[in-house]
């Protein structure tokens, strides 16, 4: 008797529930690398990651909670690129630079997911649990260190706070520019980069020492 065959991925032993979860972020991730797929169907990521789609269900109740799912897992590798980078400089005004160009690669180099992480809608929550946190707390500690002021990621009133969050925005601006308008005669990054790092700490250290 003839068998049939089947392309469906291999269970995982019992007890790793959290291998599958990852599993089908990463096949989620692989659709939502293209800018220009279509948009992100449950049924769509069980086929990638060869399971039933009620497997997929079992971890994710639609796809807005898988698409911050992916989001979260790619903020963490964001935030583990400017880690290295800033480890890498010399010193702390050079950090700053080099964690923001480590931001703007990343997100040159992974358009569709950026997207995702920073354009797609995500759920309202409070300023300390938003996504990306830990890469905002990364540049303000940097910055902080750079100004010679303690940062609190928690105090919008602070230098480096405020210097953070203009980073951010700058950053922010520079990728997304990039990505819809790739035929633009952009400067060099790292010279741009540059420029507005020391804009921004020059400014910050203004605020410092007028207390």
């Amino acid at each position: 008797m003839a068998t049939e065959t089947t392309h469906q991925r291999r269970r995982n032993p019992r007890g790793q529930g959290d291998r599958l979860r990852a599993d089908i972020i990463d096949a989620a991730s692989g659709l939502l690398a293209d800018p220009a797929a279509p948009p992100l169907t449950l049924r769509g990521v069980a086929r990638a990651a060869g399971v039933a789609a009620t497997s997929v269900y079992l971890h994710f109740a639609d796809t807005d909670a898988l698409v911050l799912a992916v989001a979260d897992e790619h903020f963490g590798a964001l935030a583990d690129v400017q880690q290295a980078a800033r480890d890498a400089a010399a010193t702390p005004r050079e950090a700053v630079r080099a964690m923001a160009l480590a931001y703007c690669e990343f997100g040159l180099a992974n358009p569709g997911l950026y997207q995702v992480m920073f354009t797609s809608p995500l759920p309202p929550v409070d300023v300390r649990q938003i996504p990306g946190r830990r890469g905002f707390e990364q540049r303000t500690a940097a910055i902080a260190a750079a100004i010679g002021v303690t940062g609190d990621p928690d105090d919008p009133d602070g230098p480096a706070f405020r210097a953070s969050a203009l980073l951010w925005q700058f950053l922010s601006g520079a990728v997304n520019l990039r990505i819809s308008r790739p035929v633009f005669p952009w400067p060099p990054l790292d010279e741009t980069v540059t420029a507005v790092v020391e804009q921004i700490l020059d400014a910050a250290g203004s605020a410092r020492d007028r207390g």
